[in-house]
């Protein structure tokens, strides 16, 4: 289902000569991805980001600008783009790229002023960029956004074969379909079940409209707002009964299943989001749908089930739990970058972010 997307005209801005800004579509998805692309400095695969991306254009309360460059006897070119979304008045820069031969030139400050004009369309009250530590963007937030840098942000990567039990509650999770998916260390042969460590069931992830209150409960609680249209994206493309997505609840001491405890995607071009209400569960809840995806790889005769290269994972550099717990299982920081918003949001030490970074 495509969402309309208002059609006003925003103020006219000093531009560069032969620079315009206007809004996008899905014609313009490649050429925006191109500018990502070449800002970024490194190849992506444009397979790995086309589900996201269409979700995010067609979405509820979204919008999708685009900066060309026109020349005589030339067709327009793609410079820059600004893409966004709101969730119950938060506003959230999903992607902000200008070409380097295109910086200081406002063309930056157009894009996001367009954004934040229509945000505050859809009633957005509060502002959030993951920001990738450029100085003059990260200026461009402070003033015209009003976010301040609140959090250190880091993403991490490593083999998921060096995934360990948290040495805390080396646990293993019960899964209803996959009872063995666990990683060998989680095996109950030699491993001592921490006193009163609580015992979790994992379950495939299937958005009944219960489990969408709960998720939309515990993302208010613990992210700072709820974010539904992002959970049916995130179940078509890692949950239901085939997906590595699980719901972890705790389990009771007649053996019956409990409250929940959280949730974790995983996928074959994604990682996160994962929270947990305990901090300390999710270490295991982690490993635990690694586990469940090798599993799955190995019940497809082979197929691959995650693509080629190590997984990541970002958090929150106040996420103690899951920083230690990855460095000390040899993983590395392969990018840094910050938390900005226009007031404190969320509880980022029981939460781990998607990756890709277009949303929190």
């Amino acid at each position: 289902m495509v969402f309309p997307i208002p059609q006003g005209t925003p103020a006219p801005r000093i531009l560069p000569r032969g620079i315009s800004l206007r809004r996008a579509g899905e014609d313009d998805e490649i050429a925006a991805f191109e500018v990502m692309r070449r800002s970024m400095g490194y190849e992506m695969t444009w397979a790995h980001h086309a589900a996201v991306r269409q979700h995010l254009r067609n979405s509820p309360d979204s919008s999708f600008w685009l900066a060309e460059e026109s020349h005589r006897f030339s067709k327009p070119r793609a410079v820059g783009y600004a893409r966004s979304i709101v969730r119950e008045g938060v506003w959230n820069l999903t992607e902000f790229f200008v070409l380097q031969t295109h910086h200081r030139q406002g063309i930056g400050s157009g894009l996001l002023a367009n954004c934040l004009e229509d945000a505050a369309g859809f009633g957005a009250d509060t502002h959030l960029v993951l920001a990738s530590r450029h100085p003059s963007a990260d200026a461009l937030y402070v003033r015209q956004a009003g976010c301040i840098p609140r959090l250190p942000m880091f993403l991490l990567s490593g083999p998921r074969g060096n995934l360990r039990a948290d040495p805390y509650y080396r646990v293993p999770v019960e899964d209803t379909v996959l009872p063995h998916s666990a990683p060998a260390s989680y095996d109950a042969g030699g491993v001592v079940r921490a006193e009163n460590a609580p015992i979790l069931r994992a379950e495939p992830l299937n958005l009944t409209p219960e489990i969408s209150a709960a998720l939309d409960s515990l993302d208010r609680e613990i992210v700072g707002f709820a974010r539904a249209p992002e959970h049916v994206h995130w179940n078509l493309e890692m949950g239901g009964e085939t997906g590595a997505a699980r719901l972890f609840r705790r389990i009771l001491p007649d053996g019956s299943s409990g409250e929940i405890a959280g949730y974790a995607y995983f996928g074959a071009h994604a990682s996160g989001p994962a929270l947990a209400t305990d901090p300390a569960d999710l270490p295991r809840m982690l490993a635990h749908i690694m586990g469940v995806s090798n599993q799955l790889t190995r019940a497809t005769d082979g197929v691959e089930f995650l693509g080629s290269g190590d997984p990541y994972i970002a958090i929150a550099g106040t996420n103690e739990t899951v920083l230690r717990w990855l460095l000390d299982c040899g993983w590395q920081i392969v990018f840094q970058y910050l938390f900005m918003s226009s007031r404190p949001l969320g509880r980022p030490d029981r939460y781990v972010c998607h990756n890709p970074l277009y949303v929190l």
